[in-house]
């Protein structure tokens, strides 16, 4: 069942601790909006619709999410404040529609993957901050979805949300045959000027001159 908030959507997830997961609209430092400005370029493959949503903002909006999207975990910080800044001032309700159907996009996804049974477990990074990681498809290969979350135990907020591609299982390498050590009748049999058994006697004295007569 998915419950709907006029600030937050609800993801009932009865797995690893937790009762459900919580994701906040209209918010570019956390949840929904957060995901879309950061990681929609990986998004988009996993969510066909999104690209075309968001070819339709207006261009300063979308170059500001490009920057985001490609700025470093230093300078992310500012590109999303300078989203904010301009979501602020823009009076154009065309924009908050298709900005809120681009995150309808992304819940509606979360609705379909996040499921007890694609759950592959949770992890915790190098900070402190919980992660769960999904068995997903992106492209047609396989995939993990990565939820960043809160602390909270019952409601963990998403945070941000990214993918990362499973590892490939190297082929495995065919044996090569051992090689057969030659037995000693093996050698014999293939030595030239010499019977099975029997070792050649070779006369190695000096020649001796023959006298003329």
């Amino acid at each position: 069942m998915v419950v709907f908030a006029a600030d937050r959507r609800i993801f009932p997830f009865a797995k690893a601790g937790s009762q459900s997961f919580v994701a906040l609209y209209d918010n570019e430092c956390q949840g929904l909006l957060h995901i879309v400005a950061r990681h929609y370029r990986q998004f988009q493959k996993a969510i066909p619709a999104l690209e075309a949503v968001l070819l339709q903002l207006p261009l300063e909006l979308r170059n500001l999410i490009k920057a985001a999207t490609f700025a470093s975990s230093l300078t992310s910080a500012d590109c999303l404040a300078d989203i904010a800044a301009f979501l602020k001032n823009d009076k154009d309700s065309e924009t908050k529609r298709l900005l809120s159907k681009a995150q309808y996009l992304v819940a509606a996804y979360f609705d379909t993957v996040l499921t007890p049974t694609r759950h592959l477990k949770k992890t915790t990074t190098k900070g402190g901050k919980p992660q769960h990681h999904f068995e997903v498809k992106l492209g047609g290969a396989d995939a993990e979805l990565i939820l960043g979350t809160s602390k909270d135990v019952k409601f963990p907020r998403i945070i941000t949300a990214f993918f990362k591609m499973s590892k490939p299982t190297p082929p495995s390498t065919p044996s090569c045959p051992a090689v057969q050590k030659p037995t000693h009748a093996n050698t014999a049999s293939h030595m030239p000027f010499r019977e099975k058994g029997k070792h050649l006697n070779v006369d190695t004295s000096p020649l001796k001159e023959k006298k003329i007569l």
